[in-house]
């Protein structure tokens, strides 16, 4: 099966807690809580000082081209509270890189967690990917215990270029292939 078709069929999910779906404008407030707040997000992006600057981050980043990206919903408050996607698909060697945040009011609690054991069964079962990659900043240790506690093995620290301040910073990759993967 194409994986266009795939991810297509899965645009909306639902675990446990959450209902992974696609992006809307109707979160613009819920993810300009996030993205205005530094702290919510001191790995990911800058910080969005205005309504305006997160409603373009919305639209181009999370919005624009919708699949293979999800908006984590809350069960209990339908409130959009992150995101999940896959970053760099290469459908041709069928491998991805999945990038993650979480409103900072709603870690340590196992959701993330939970979001991407299910973004990486269905990377492996649905989608039909070789290989998955998570890469972190080396310092953000909880994004390195979610990869960890979703079954990704730490590969390698390297050091490379920030994607927006351009600063060389430290890198640590874990990865997870299709034949290594066992389900929970």
């Amino acid at each position: 099966m194409d994986i266009w078709v795939a991810l297509s069929q899965y645009a909306t999910v639902e675990t446990e807690r959450m209902i992974l779906r696609p992006f809307s404008f109707v979160d613009s407030d819920d993810f300009f809580e996030i993205s205005s707040n530094r702290e919510n997000l001191p790995f990911i992006f800058p910080y969005q000082a205005s309504q305006e600057e997160s409603d373009f981050l919305l639209v181009h980043y999370f919005m624009k081209n919708p699949l293979g990206i999800w908006a984590i919903e809350d069960k209990s408050s339908s409130r959009m509270i992150g995101a999940i996607r896959f970053e760099h698909l290469n459908v041709s060697d069928r491998t991805a890189e999945i990038g993650y945040f979480l409103h900072r009011d709603f870690w340590g609690r196992g959701i993330m967690t939970e979001c991407l054991k299910t973004v990486t069964f269905l990377a492996f079962h649905s989608f039909y990917l070789k290989k998955l990659s998570i890469i972190v900043h080396k310092e953000n240790l909880a994004s390195q215990r979610v990869a960890k506690k979703a079954g990704y093995v730490f590969k390698r620290c390297f050091k490379g270029s920030d994607r927006y301040n351009r600063k060389m910073r430290d890198y640590v990759e874990y990865g997870l292939k299709a034949k290594e993967y066992r389900y929970e």
